[in-house]
C-alpha cells in the first residue's frame, strides 16, 4: 500500500483515490465483521447475524431478496428465516397484493440484539481508534460522510455529534 504525504494528500486523483480505498476498506471490513461475529448473540451463526442487519437496513425485504444478498437458495434461506421468526428474531408477513409472497423485518427483540452486537463491535473499533489524533479522526469522519454522499445516496449519514 503506497503511502502519501501530506503535502500530495489535497491533490489526490480519483484513481489514487479509488486505488487506496480498495486496499484499505477490505481491511477494515474484516475487523468490523470479526468484531461483529465475536459479540454476536448464542448460538446465531455468521450467515444469520447477516440476515438481520440486512432486514435492519431493507425493512419489508422479500425472501428473495434477503436470499439473493446471502448468496444462498430459496429453500436454505426458508429454513434460516424460518430459525430466526421461531427465536422471535424476524417478523414474517404475507404481503395483500399476493399471499404466496412475504415480507420480512425485525422484531423488537430481533433490533435490540442487532443494537447490543453492534454497539460492543463498536466500543471495540473506538478503542482501536484511540491511537489516532483528534484531527485524524476528524478527517476519517469527514472523508466517510462524503464516500456516504455518493454510496448512500438519500441517507443522512449521522455522527454523535448531530444526535
Amino acid at each position: 500500500m503506497k503511502q502519501l504525504s501530506k503535502e500530495s494528500i489535497y491533490s489526490v486523483g480519483s484513481a489514487e483515490c479509488a486505488a487506496l480505498l480498495m486496499d484499505v476498506v477490505p481491511p477494515v471490513m474484516i475487523h468490523i465483521r470479526k468484531e461483529m461475529r465475536s459479540h454476536r448473540a448464542l448460538g446465531m451463526s455468521v450467515p444469520q447475524l447477516r440476515v438481520l442487519i440486512f432486514l435492519y437496513r431493507n425493512e419489508g425485504a422479500s425472501l428473495s431478496a434477503v436470499s439473493e444478498h446471502i448468496g444462498l437458495g430459496l429453500p436454505s434461506m426458508s429454513k434460516m428465516v424460518d430459525a430466526l421468526v421461531e427465536r422471535k428474531l424476524v417478523i414474517r408477513k404475507s404481503r395483500s397484493d399476493d399471499r404466496r409472497r412475504v415480507s420480512l423485518r425485525l422484531s423488537a427483540h430481533g433490533i435490540d440484539v442487532l443494537k447490543q452486537t453492534r454497539s460492543k463491535a463498536e466500543a471495540d473499533l473506538a478503542e482501536a481508534l484511540k491511537s489516532l489524533t483528534p484531527s485524524q479522526r476528524d478527517g476519517i469522519v469527514e472523508a466517510l460522510t462524503a464516500l456516504g454522499a455518493i454510496f448512500v445516496p438519500g441517507k443522512h449519514l449521522k455522527t454523535k455529534k448531530d444526535v
